[in-house]
C-alpha cells in the first residue's frame, strides 16, 4: 500500500524545471522504499551491500534517479546526491522526511526525461529557417566532417553516426533546444537548433527537444563515479563482538530504534551502533 503523497510544496513541471534543489528526502525509518534495484541496473552503493534489497544505489545522474522511480510502484519520490564519494539514488515512498541539505536535488516519480526513444519525432525534420539554426566549434566537439561551407568551427551542421551522439552533442551544446538527424548527400548528419519553429514533415528525418536523449547521455559531464565503490559500512564496527552483530541488533525488523536487547543505555545503543561514525544515515 502505498504512502499518501505529503503536501509539502514541490517543483512542478517538465524535466528538468520539474527537480527541486537543496534539499534530501531522507528515509527516517519509514519512507525508504526497498527494491530489487539490479532490475534497474544498480550494482554498487546499496544498503547492507545488498542490491536485491535495497533504497539506494551509485547512479549516473538525476535523470536516471527519476526514470528508476517511476518503475518502481511504490516510489513517489526520489532524491539524489553524494555518499561514500559516489553519486547515490534514493527511492522514496514520501517526501515527509524532507531537510535541507546543500549539493542534493529530488523530485517527484513522475519528475524523469522524456522516455527514450519514444521521445523522438519520426518523419520531421527541423529547418534552420534562417533563424533557429545554433551555429558551434563542432571540431572541438571532434566533428571535422559534413559542416556548414565545410568549416567546423563555426556550423549548425555535421557528419554523425547515430540520433544517440546527436542527441547527446546537443545537450552539451549552449542554447541548444532541439536536434534533427538525417540523411544529407548520402551522409547521415546532425542539426543543432535553437527553436522547432522550421518543423517540416520529411521521410527518413527524425527530430527530438533537448531532453530527448539516452539516461546515458545525462551523467555527461559530472565527476566520475569511483572505479572500486567503497564498501558499506556495518554500522559503527566498535560495537560488534561478543555474538552481537549488525543485522541482531539493527535489522529493519525491529523498528526505528532496533533490537533492545542490544543495549545498554550508555554506549551501545542504536545511535551509536547502527549508524557509521561521521555520517546520517539517509
Amino acid at each position: 500500500m502505498r504512502v499518501a503523497l505529503s503536501s509539502l510544496a514541490l517543483v512542478q513541471g517538465e524535466w528538468p524545471s520539474c527537480q527541486g534543489e537543496g534539499a534530501v528526502l531522507r528515509g527516517r525509518g519509514e519512507y525508504a522504499v526497498f527494491t530489487d534495484v539490479t532490475i534497474h541496473g544498480g550494482t554498487a552503493g546499496c544498503f547492507i551491500d545488498n542490491c536485491e534489497v535495497s533504497d539506494k544505489f551509485f547512479c549516473d545522474s538525476p535523470a536516471q534517479c527519476g526514470a528508476t522511480c517511476n518503475k518502481v510502484p511504490e516510489c513517489n519520490f526520489w532524491t539524489y546526491g553524494v555518499e561514500d564519494g559516489g553519486h547515490k539514488c534514493w527511492l522514496r515512498n514520501s517526501d515527509a522526511g524532507k531537510e535541507d541539505q546543500n549539493d542534493f536535488v529530488y523530485g517527484t516519480r513522475s519528475c524523469h526525461p522524456p522516455e527514450w526513444p519514444a521521445c523522438i519525432e519520426q518523419e520531421t525534420v527541423l529547418r534552420g529557417a534562417g533563424k533557429y539554426g545554433l551555429f558551434v566549434d563542432a571540431a572541438a566537439k571532434g566533428k571535422h566532417l559534413g559542416c556548414f561551407n565545410d568549416d567546423c568551427t563555426k556550423t549548425d551542421k555535421f557528419s554523425c553516426s547515430s540520433m544517440d551522439e546527436c542527441a547527446v552533442i546537443c545537450s552539451q551544446s549552449e542554447g541548444c533546444t532541439h536536434w534533427t538527424f538525417g540523411n544529407e548527400g548520402g551522409d547521415t548528419k546532425c542539426w543543432l537548433r535553437t527553436g522547432d519553429g522550421g518543423r517540416e514533415a520529411a521521410p527518413g528525418f527524425s527530430s527530438a527537444t533537448v531532453n530527448c536523449m539516452p539516461l546515458e547521455g545525462f551523467g555527461a559531464g559530472m565527476p566520475p563515479l569511483p572505479s572500486k565503490p567503497l564498501a558499506e559500512a556495518p554500522g559503527n564496527t566498535a560495537c560488534w563482538g561478543g555474538g552481537y552483530t549488525f543485522d541482531l541488533c539493527c535489522a529493519d525488523s525491529f523498528g526505528d530504534s532496533g533490537n533492545p536487547r542490544c543495549w545498554d543505555g550508555q554506549s551501545f545503543s542504536f545511535e551509536n551502533c547502527c549508524i557509521p561514525p561521521g555520517r546520517q544515515e539517509l
